[in-house]
């Protein structure tokens, strides 16, 4: 279902690794994101909002059409060393959508690979929950 992570950052699927850490569970995101906290630095909170999210499927002509509402949580933050993160869960988990914004950030200005590895390594572990659940 989810593919593997161990390729350059650049040739990951951006949307599907926000996927994975939106479906893991919010207190293994936290969890890991506090054990490498350190290693990120600063990170500001800059939004969060809940709101609700339509979903398209099509209609019987082929058309999109609305088939329900779906109450998501978005975060955004930026960190002291200018990186942005963006993350978004479905429910009204705040903590969960910050720690994926928080990770997102921390991939985007990593500039040496050593927190890409750990992050990659985490997500792929929750790939591998996912899959098998």
């Amino acid at each position: 279902m989810f593919q593997s992570f161990d390729l350059p950052m650049e040739r990951v699927d951006y949307s599907e690794y926000l996927s994975i850490l939106s479906y893991a569970p919010a207190e293994d995101v936290i969890a890991f994101v506090d054990q490498i906290s350190s290693l990120i630095g600063p990170v500001e909170v800059l939004n969060v909002r809940t709101g609700l999210l339509a979903l398209p499927t099509p209609d019987d002509a082929g058309l999109p059409a609305e088939a329900c509402e779906v109450l998501i949580t978005e975060a955004f933050v930026h960190t002291l060393g200018g990186a942005d993160g963006y993350g978004m869960c479905i429910g009204r988990d705040q903590e969960h959508a910050a720690a994926i914004a928080t990770l997102d950030a921390a991939l985007h200005a990593d500039t040496t690979g050593l927190l890409r590895s750990r992050i990659m390594a985490f997500v792929d572990e929750q790939a591998r929950r996912l899959a098998s659940a």
